[in-house]
């Protein structure tokens, strides 16, 4: 197995996904938020699953299918959470407020704690464990923030008008 040098993007997937993390604190906290900021974290999980999967040096058709199922798996619960969430919607000011709820969090801990894995199998050059595995992981929880955000902002012409913009400050 070929091992892979540690390099900037090793730093830029921690970076990134730290981001990802802080991003989708506001929603965790029950918070209004604009609902641009949906997309943020969701952008972060993205770049990080495709800079793990580009990490993976030796693919075979079986890992790209491994990172392409657990994607799909991810996009498929992600949306099924968006469209179950209980949201409110200020269509006026476009702001939402989120239950709080620990799933997005969760998802953008994993992806935190995959792209360490990833920096350590770098710096330690012993894979004990398998970058493709740890690109697929990044992949479902990438495709749940995606498609939860995605549920949520279609959704948000669904549901009835709340007024927000006086209730919270964001």
């Amino acid at each position: 197995m070929l091992d892979a040098p540690l390099g900037l993007s090793n730093l830029l997937t921690i970076v990134l996904a730290i981001s990802c993390l802080s991003t989708m604190a506001g929603q965790v906290r029950a918070r209004i938020v604009p609902i641009w900021r949906l997309a943020l974290p969701a952008g972060f999980a993205a770049v990080v699953a495709l800079v793990l999967l580009a990490g993976v040096f030796e693919t075979t058709l079986p890992h790209d299918a491994e990172w392409l199922i657990a994607l799909v798996m991810g996009c498929l619960i992600g949306r099924t959470r968006g469209r179950t969430l209980p949201i409110e919607i200020d269509r006026v000011w476009g702001l939402v407020r989120l239950p709080r709820v620990m799933d997005g969090i969760v998802a953008a801990l994993v992806i935190v704690a995959m792209s360490f894995v990833d920096f350590a199998l770098a710096a330690l050059k012993d894979l004990f464990v398998d970058p493709a595995h740890v690109a697929a992981v990044t992949a479902f929880c990438a495709g749940f923030i995606g498609c939860r955000a995605v549920a949520i902002f279609m959704r948000s012409r669904q549901v009835p008008h709340v007024e927000l913009h006086s209730a919270q400050p964001y």
